[in-house]
C-alpha cells in the first residue's frame, strides 16, 4: 500500500512541476514572441504551485528531508536522544493535525467562491492543504512506526 501511495505522490509532484512548467513557458512565449499573453495562465500558476507547495511537504516528511532541530538533537548522546526524537514528532503530528483542521474549515468556507479567469471554485485550489496534510500525517505516523520496528530490532 505505501508503494502505491509514494508511487501516486511521486507522479503527482512531476506532473505538477512539468505542468508548471510547460504553461510558464509557453507565456513567456505568447508574451515576448507572439506579444499576447494567455489570460490564465498566472491562476492556473498559484493554483499549481499551491499544490506543489503541500504534496512536496508529504514528499519532504516521507524523505526525512523537512526541517528539524538538528542542532540539539546532535548534541545529545545515546538514550537522551530517544526523548527528544519523540517530542520532536509529537510536535510535528500536533502542527501536521492543526492544520488539516483549520485548513478543511477554510476549504468548506470557500467552496462557493469562484476564481475570476478559470472559473472554478477556489475550494480545488485550497484542498490542496488538508490532502496534503493528510498524506504527511501517514507519512509521520509511517515514519514513527518504522523507527519505533527499527530500535525494537536494535534492542533484541
Amino acid at each position: 500500500m505505501k508503494r502505491i501511495i509514494d508511487k501516486m505522490v511521486d507522479g503527482l509532484l512531476a506532473l505538477i512541476l512539468g505542468s508548471m512548467s510547460l504553461i510558464v513557458a509557453a507565456n513567456v512565449f505568447f508574451r515576448f514572441v507572439l506579444n499576447a499573453s494567455l489570460y490564465w495562465v498566472d491562476e492556473v500558476a498559484q493554483i499549481l504551485l499551491v499544490w506543489l507547495t503541500f504534496i512536496g511537504a508529504a514528499l519532504a516528511i516521507r524523505e526525512k528531508a523537512h526541517y528539524v532541530l538538528n542542532f540539539l538533537s546532535e548534541k545529545l548522546k545515546g538514550k537522551a536522544q530517544r526523548p527528544f526524537y519523540i517530542l520532536q514528532q509529537v510536535l510535528i503530528l500536533f502542527s501536521i493535525i492543526l492544520l488539516l483542521y483549520y485548513g478543511s474549515i477554510v476549504v468548506w468556507k470557500i467552496r462557493y467562491w469562484v476564481m475570476p479567469a478559470t472559473e472554478i471554485s477556489r475550494m480545488f485550489v485550497y484542498i490542496a492543504c488538508p490532502l496534503g496534510c493528510a498524506l504527511m500525517l501517514y507519512y509521520a505516523l509511517w515514519g514513527i512506526r518504522s523507527e519505533y520496528i527499527n530500535k525494537k530490532e536494535d534492542l533484541e
